[in-house]
């Protein structure tokens, strides 16, 4: 099957469908590209393959969401990228081996039949292919952060003071203690956490003045008891006994 272009269509739709597929087109480009795409049976399916060819990438690294600034850096990396490429194109810098010289490398395999007219993602622009590129790797690197991220085991503290905290283990052996609905500590107090392994000392592991916060917890804590105690400041050693605790299993 053939995927027709309309009048008006151009490299730059081709292009603008690319990084429609990535989500990054906002603004007048992306009212632009959806205007002529709503007539433009190219521009449909090249958005609709690009789109499926980046959620197989998904299944193998399911992505999280990334920081505020990730797209800023992503544009700025993709560039730096397009300028490379650019001053190689033109000679300044060594020109990487022709094709003739490199060893062949495996044919790719589509993940089903593309219309023959229809230019992949990664071979229609270079600056294109170096912003898919780099959101391709960014995403398996969420995806692997997300799996280390991922909670294992939850324990609930109990003691005598009222509210709720919980201390969250993840895979990669990280832990933070996550406190909800308890008291704020009064004017010149705060609560301090403690790690106090078996048959050893408490190891203070951080402070907060709030009721609701996150302390993170330093080091493998597994086989520990977590414990909140209340202090006028911070300390290296409990000089209360703790309002709330918990044991984490080995």
């Amino acid at each position: 099957m053939s995927a027709t272009p309309v009048d008006g269509h151009s490299d730059e739709f081709e292009q603008l469908a690319g990084l429609a597929a990535l989500d990054v087109l906002e603004g007048d480009e992306l009212g632009r590209f959806q205007r002529h795409a709503a007539q433009c049976e190219r521009c449909q399916v090249m958005v609709r393959l690009d789109r499926e060819a980046l959620a197989a990438v998904l299944l193998v690294a399911p992505p999280m969401d990334p920081s505020p600034d990730f797209k800023a850096r992503l544009m700025q990396r993709a560039a730096v990228e397009l300028a490379i490429a650019d001053t190689t194109r033109r000679g300044s810098v060594a020109a990487p081996p022709t094709p003739a010289t490199q060893p062949p490398g495996p044919a790719p395999i589509p993940f089903r039949p593309r219309p023959p007219n229809v230019i992949p993602l990664w071979r229609r622009s270079p600056w294109v292919s170096a912003l898919a590129a780099i959101l391709v790797v960014g995403l398996v690197s969420f995806g692997a952060y997300s799996y280390e991220n991922q909670p294992v085991a939850t324990y609930e503290l109990s003691g005598s003071a009222p509210g709720k905290a919980l201390v969250i283990v993840r895979r990669s052996g990280m832990a933070e203690l996550v406190m909800e609905g308890v008291p704020d500590p009064e004017p010149g107090f705060l609560y301090e956490a403690w790690i106090i392994p078996q048959g050893g000392q408490p190891v203070a592991a951080g402070t907060t003045n709030r009721g609701n916060a996150e302390v993170p917890l330093p080091g493998n804590i597994r086989g520990t008891t977590v414990a909140i105690t209340k202090e006028r400041t911070r300390v290296d050693a409990p000089t209360s006994a703790p309002l709330m605790a918990t044991v984490v299993q080995s």
